[in-house]
């Protein structure tokens, strides 16, 4: 593993945790397998920087060993605080903690989107209660059966068992 993928297009992102208030049952549809894309991504994106974590170490220790090799040889007093210096400015320890922080923000990122698609889960659930309330009230307004106090009772019935399916679905998506 040598170079660092990023595997988050941030326009394809943009788009997928777009919201549209339009187009409720469209993104209810979409909005599982775009966390299981973005879940998996995390999952890749986290394997690349434990990855990348751990050839971190085995060049440290490499360049540890060499520091104190060559610093035996050349006849001066090998210290903590030399090898360290040698380690830590190396140019091959230089590229690997490059290497490292730009797998931790590829990580980073799907995190983001993984939270981002939470909150538009969350968005959706309340413009479709908004939604269902206003066509409560838009029924009851009209005058007809829909006017009557036992027709909204059973309109406030059917939005309530309607909330509580979807709030039902909620607990067993998370």
């Amino acid at each position: 593993m040598s170079e660092v993928k990023n595997l988050i297009d941030p326009r394809q992102l943009k788009s997928d945790v777009a919201f549209d208030s339009n187009n409720l049952d469209g993104m209810w549809a979409t909005q599982a397998g775009l966390y299981v894309r973005y879940g998996v991504i995390a999952a890749r994106a986290e394997h690349q920087a434990v990855a990348f974590k751990n050839r971190l170490g085995v060049i440290e220790a490499g360049l540890g060993k060499e520091a104190r090799d060559s610093l035996a040889a050349s006849g001066q007093k090998v210290t903590e605080g030399t090898v360290k210096e040698f380690v830590s400015s190396h140019p091959k320890m230089v590229e690997a903690n490059s290497n490292y922080n730009s797998a931790l923000l590829i990580l980073n990122l799907a995190k983001t989107a993984l939270e981002a698609l939470r909150h538009r889960r969350d968005m959706i659930v309340q413009a479709s209660k908004h939604h269902l309330e206003q066509a409560v009230m838009r029924d009851s307004y009209k005058g007809g059966a829909a006017g009557t106090a036992a027709a909204r009772g059973e309109s406030r019935q059917a939005m309530m068992q309607a909330l509580a399916e979807q709030k039902r679905d909620e607990a067993v998506a998370e």
